[in-house]
């Protein structure tokens, strides 16, 4: 079966393989009959011991071991200190079986931190099932046995329940690496078992790391509510209820066919650039570092001073007045390091007014952790340690917490001011990607449009922030609303023409659908480019 024939292909769960891999060094692992001669019994040994590594061997080996890790891993990608790199080669000598290891990823503290630790016992099961077993569990009483097992044999003894199981070894035996098996209905598993594997698919670029600690099917099993499958909006678009299979060239699109490019830079399916900030709505194209390295000019001192003010005080428009002058004139001769204008800065009077008179002090803290450590709050423990801080020593004693930090010291030394860490940093989980990105309103927002905290639910529950439904797209980018009274939540079709040759688009025109709070900083981009702007219609 071909990837565009997948069967789970209409619900973003992109195969990336065309038939489960599969890989063995053992020629032949069944029992031989006792030698009678010599010649016979060399040949046992010869059949039973592995055979030299072929070329063709090499690729499915490779096959198999990025096919395991995804499988097994939740499609979270190890960085290269977290491999299993002992086990490959094992597996590669033929010293261990594909089961065996498979046992060893699902038994590493890679997938314990992940799948263990960090979540709930009915969601560390059902993960189990879908990345051992490559099916949904089938009911209620079938987690629950597997959550006493946990609580009697521990983590250890619940992976080895999977691995070791009749199902586990009639289904992929030795040699070959689990995979989503209800996506074909296979005999014995329920129809249900297909809606509750689309529930866990979170799609091919997805994660399972990136739902959080909340169960996915307990309402499911337990309550008997219903599941819907949920077609991605992204992959797909809805055409009217009257069409159906209407053909690409004329006419609606019909409920499951993909959508089509208009062109190759634009149309209203694709982000405004292709980079790794503005599509969230940050307006930049690679995350500009300030460092002062001495010897710099006048322009460019005021360039670091600019970043420095736009970084701590959240993106303001800063009035002469308010403006630390003093600090100013200390940093440009030199008397104090960036890490010191920082703090002038962040313990000035009206960074205090700004973000500690007026705001609640959960929404003070995790805004210290977005101007000063580039960063959200990991954990409640965390903001908690800060708010207690603030409640016993000050204001000042919390903001030189961060400032004096092992954290901060590692990241921006002497001398770097900070910046916001979107970029993935080994160690950082997906969450707390999402929760940086929440309190990123966007490049023309300011951190004083708002008082109340974006994370209080997010860091007390660990979950998803409730204002991100998912990482591909901003919420103020899918969810603006026609009809609207507010123009920044009207949106708005612009269509360019004329862009230079030699540039990002490869046509002349292009097409962009923005909100009204992208629409000055899209311009902006149009023009800078030398684009000609030919019409702006509001979209219905």
């Amino acid at each position: 079966m071909s990837m565009n024939q997948s069967p789970a292909l209409g619900f973003g769960a992109i195969q990336l393989l065309d038939a489960p891999a599969r890989f063995s060094r053992r020629l032949n692992h069944e029992a031989t009959e006792a030698a009678t001669s010599n010649n016979r019994y060399r040949n046992q040994q010869d059949l039973n011991h592995p055979g030299a590594f072929t070329a063709s061997d090499n690729a499915s080996y490779q096959l198999a071991v990025i096919a395991a890790y995804r499988q097994v891993f939740g499609n979270v990608q190890p960085m290269e200190s977290e491999r299993l790199l002992s086990a490959e080669s094992q597996l590669r000598n033929g010293d261990i079986s594909v089961r065996e290891f498979v046992r060893r990823l699902a038994l590493s503290s890679f997938y314990r931190s992940r799948y263990f630790d960090a979540v709930s016992p009915h969601r560390a099961v059902e993960l189990n099932f879908k990345h051992l077993l490559g099916r949904p569990p089938q009911d209620e009483a079938e987690i629950s046995a597997h959550v006493a097992t946990v609580a009697t044999t521990g983590f250890e003894g619940e992976i080895n329940s999977y691995l070791d199981s009749d199902e586990y070894l009639q289904t992929f035996g030795e040699d070959t690496v689990p995979y989503p098996t209800s996506w074909n209905s296979p005999l014995g598993q329920p129809q249900s078992a297909f809606n509750r594997m689309a529930a866990l698919e979170q799609n091919f670029a997805g994660s399972d790391t990136a739902v959080g600690n909340k169960s996915q099917l307990l309402g499911n099993l337990a309550r008997g509510y219903s599941l819907s499958i949920k077609v991605p909006a992204q992959v797909y678009r809805s055409g009217n209820a009257g069409s159906v299979n209407r053909s690409l060239a004329g006419g609606t699109r019909g409920m499951f066919e993909p959508v089509r490019r208009i062109n190759a830079d634009g149309a209203d399916s694709a982000p405004m650039r292709g980079d790794l900030y503005v599509g969230f709505g940050l307006g930049q194209r690679d995350q500009e570092v300030f460092e002062r390295s001495g010897g710099e000019s006048a322009d460019q001192i005021a360039g670091l001073i600019r970043a420095a003010y736009r970084q701590v005080m959240g993106n303001p428009h800063l009035m002469e007045s308010e403006r630390s002058l003093t600090a100013e004139s200390q940093f440009a001769e030199g008397r104090l390091n960036t890490r010191e204008f920082v703090r002038a800065v962040a313990l000035s009077p009206d960074y205090r007014r700004r973000f500690f008179e007026s705001n609640a002090p959960y929404r003070f803290v995790e805004l210290n952790f977005k101007h000063l450590l580039g960063r959200a709050p990991l954990t409640q423990a965390e903001v908690s340690e800060h708010i207690q801080r603030l409640a016993n020593e000050g204001y000042e004693a919390e903001i030189n917490s961060y400032i004096d930090s092992d954290e901060y010291q590692n990241l921006f030394g002497e001398n770097t001011i900070p910046f916001a860490r979107i970029s993935s940093e080994q160690g950082r989980s997906q969450l707390a990607f999402n929760r940086h990105l929440s309190l990123a309103g966007g490049y023309a927002s300011s951190d004083t449009v708002q008082s109340a905290s974006n994370l209080v639910m997010s860091v007390a529950t660990n979950t998803v922030p409730s204002n991100w439904s998912n990482t591909s797209q901003r919420i103020n980018r899918i969810g603006a609303n026609a009809g609207t009274t507010e123009p920044t939540g009207k949106r708005y079709r612009i269509v360019v023409q004329a862009q230079p040759a030699g540039g990002r688009q490869r046509t002349p025109n292009a097409t962009y659908l923005v909100s009204g709070k992208d629409m000055t900083s899209q311009l902006g981009y149009v023009h800078r480019r030398g684009g000609r702007i030919l019409s702006i219609t509001e979209v219905l």
